[in-house]
């Protein structure tokens, strides 16, 4: 493990979400890799270790924004497929909240969420073998 993994598996752990219940199907999990934040360089690294630590193909991957009311929503679909390289087309629907306190200065809320069990498990195993480092 070196300073990417710690650095990405950080990531997730503090800005992800883990499995959780289906609400559509009884006794059922979701096991989706997500991570959300404000800021295109943490996206970027995240999506750089997916892409070429753990060979996720682009098609794989999902982004969906949540903006304010007031906020360009063109525009920073457009700052979002230009720093991901993911296209809008992979977008889901952007969400749209109410008028925030820094209209036109965020650039906005995105997740990254790629829907693949396997994947999930195996950054779970990456991150307790990373736990277990930090906490001997």
């Amino acid at each position: 493990m070196d300073l990417l993994d710690a650095i990405c598996l950080t990531i997730w752990w503090t800005e992800g979400t883990r499995a959780r219940l289906d609400k559509r199907w009884k006794n059922t999990f979701n096991y989706s890799v997500e991570v959300t934040n404000t800021d295109h360089v943490i996206i970027k690294i995240f999506l750089k270790y997916l892409r070429e630590r753990l060979g996720v193909r682009n098609e794989k991957i999902r982004l969906q924004l949540q903006i304010h009311v007031g906020d360009n929503q063109d525009d920073l679909e457009k700052f979002w497929e230009i720093e991901t390289g993911i296209p809008r087309s992979q977008f889901n629907k952007t969400i749209v909240r109410p008028t925030g306190n820094k209209i036109g200065k965020s650039k906005g809320t995105c997740k990254v969420r790629i829907h693949d069990k396997k994947l999930y498990l195996k950054m779970a195993n990456l991150l307790k073998n990373l736990r277990g480092v930090v906490h001997r």
